[in-house]
């Protein structure tokens, strides 16, 4: 600082305050006295992510809109033990805190309670994840204890020591912690969220929000620089004087603020000089616009639009949404769910019960309505639907109304894994069929007894169909060849690879997402004088079962009757 080579006083000097400096937030894991490990500064880290969960309007909708689609529609199984089960643990209640924690935290807790007897799990608690530390690895670097508090941040409360999930010692220990944590890199006791990269913008876009709301409340006040006339102060004073300004005018939560100054002379009050700043309303602009796409990349967002919002640029029509909502399905929401379905499956066998269930994904962009695809024009539009519609209308016409001469045997969903059974039915047609034409009617599946046919399903469970394709489908109540069927590959152009006219519709139906499928009817000719559909039953009843696999006529793939929304990629080429 320049001085008064006469008087060695001080002359002048400038000082630059660092109003409000951002000190990134730190989830390390130390170790301390306690048996516990701490996560993150003052063992605060998952706090903090509540904080910013409930602090950024961006980051806490993606939360919640993701951890909804992680449980979908809840857990499910057609083992009727294992549904009894669930209920008993009330585990769809449960899965639904777990997957908000799992999509806040990166992880979750759960407390196992055993039985009185300790013969089986009675209960299963979600327990939120920021109340649970980590006990420090013994010998074989596995954790045998979790501690447990309502309030990290009051050191007074009381911690409890809890056990690692361990079937072997339920006998002593009959509450348990099965702590979830997935493969974090540089992490061993605890997990972090898919979102890490982006907490800072997170950080910007509380922060952001925070100034206007303080600015809107105080007066909209430029920044500025305060000149002293008092002479100039030592160092030590100095120091104060910036730390006192520093602690009362930094931050979002000051803007806005005035100062009040005390002078005896009016000579000797501080200026207070405005820093104009330019195009400022366009600046925060910016910094909201790049805080919200960064906060959807590190969600691992494909499409905003998926979400309600929508930017310049986006995907937007349907079928393009229909791709974002399966990659996004794929890629995050999928990936979620298997660490949940592994959690519930350690427990079931540790009931000694078999893992047969289900957790289905709820589906952002279910059947849509049909929307023009990769046709442009007018022009382009009209002659898609004259080709669309001629093919269907092929379609339809070769379809039947089976008449009264014969009888409707059997109608069902094939379930390929139990066709070996069901299809001796079928297949015993080919013991007793006619000489002359191989028996064969109007279908290589047909014989001179019996017709097989397939009708497009409706699903009783869903809204009536969107697509013309379905709607026509469904509504002409006939009933087609397999042959049929598999020739129309142009009766519904636009959901081929690539946007193609032609795909198969014997596999794909209607389409990607489509929640129709091909049911199978067997009609049996009436008053025949070869067998009775009771006596071919119970002729089939009678066959060994090596036998069966030789009267069987040909299976149809699994796909043919499977809905396109429960195949993989929900139906889409890869």
């Amino acid at each position: 600082m320049p001085k008064d080579k006469k008087t060695n006083k001080n002359v002048g000097g400038m000082d630059v305050l660092n109003l409000s400096q951002y000190v990134e937030a730190s989830y390390e894991e130390t170790a301390n006295n306690s048996g516990y490990v701490d996560y993150g500064v003052n063992n605060l880290f998952p706090q903090y992510l509540v904080d910013l969960y409930k602090s950024s309007a961006t980051h806490g909708a993606l939360c919640n809109t993701i951890s909804q689609m992680i449980f979908g529609d809840g857990v499910s199984s057609v083992d009727p033990n294992v549904s009894i089960k669930f209920e008993e643990w009330g585990l769809n209640d449960t899965l639904r805190k777990v997957s908000l924690d799992l999509k806040i935290q990166g992880g979750f807790a759960l407390e196992i309670i055993y039985s009185l007897d300790r013969t089986s799990i009675t209960e299963v608690r979600h327990i939120p994840f920021e109340t649970i530390r980590a006990g420090e690895v013994n010998d074989a670097d596995e954790i045998d204890y979790y501690f447990y508090s309502r309030n990290w941040e009051d050191s007074q409360e009381e911690v409890k020591e809890m056990c690692a999930f361990d079937p072997d010692r339920k006998i002593d220990h009959p509450h348990q912690i099965l702590y979830v944590k997935p493969f974090s890199p540089g992490s061993f006791y605890y997990p972090k969220p898919d979102y890490i990269g982006a907490i800072n913008y997170i950080e910007v876009e509380k922060s952001v929000a925070l100034y206007h709301i303080n600015n809107i409340r105080n007066g909209l006040t430029p920044s500025f620089s305060i000149h002293f006339k008092n002479g100039v102060p030592a160092q030590d004073e100095r120091n104060r004087i910036r730390q006192d300004i520093e602690r009362q005018l930094s931050g979002p939560t000051n803007a806005g603020k005035f100062v009040i100054t005390y002078s005896d002379s009016p000579d000797r009050k501080p200026d207070f000089e405005p820093f104009p700043m330019s195009d400022a309303d366009k600046q925060y602009e910016f910094l909201s616009r790049e805080s919200t796409d960064k906060i959807m990349i590190g969600h691992r967002v494909v499409s905003s639009a998926m979400f309600g919002v929508k930017t310049s640029g986006e995907l937007g029509n349907t079928q393009e949404l229909e791709i974002a909502s399966t990659l996004f399905s794929k890629q995050v929401v999928l990936p979620f769910q298997r660490i949940i379905k592994e959690s519930i499956s350690t427990l079931l066998h540790a009931c000694d019960m078999q893992a047969d269930f289900d957790l289905k994904e709820l589906n952002l962009v279910p059947e849509v309505v049909e929307e023009k695809s990769r046709f442009s024009s007018d022009k382009e539009d009209k002659e898609r639907e004259e080709y669309k519609n001629a093919f269907l209308e092929a379609l339809i016409d070769k379809g039947e109304v089976i008449g009264d001469d014969y009888e409707e045997i059997d109608s069902r969903e094939v379930e390929y894994d139990r066709e070996v059974d069901e299809s001796a039915l079928y297949g015993f047609a080919s013991t007793i069929q006619s000489t002359g034409n191989n028996g064969r009617g109007e279908s290589e599946q047909d014989n001179e007894l019996f017709k097989i046919r397939y009708k497009y399903a409706p699903d009783a469970s869903t809204h009536d169909p969107q697509r013309s394709f379905c709607s026509k489908m469904i509504s002409s109540g006939k009933v087609y060849t397999m042959e049929d069927i598999q020739d129309a590959d142009g009766a519904n152009p636009g959901f081929g690879i690539g946007g193609s006219k032609r795909y198969s519709i014997w596999f794909y139906k209607g389409g990607p997402n489509c929640f129709h499928w091909w049911e199978r009817v067997i009609y049996l000719q009436k008053d025949n004088d070869k067998i009775s559909v009771n006596e071919a039953r119970k002729r089939i009843r009678e066959l060994p079962y090596d036998m069966r696999k030789d009267v069987e006529i040909e299976r149809n793939d699994i796909e043919v009757a499977r809905r396109p929304r429960d195949m993989a990629n929900n139906g889409y080429y890869n």
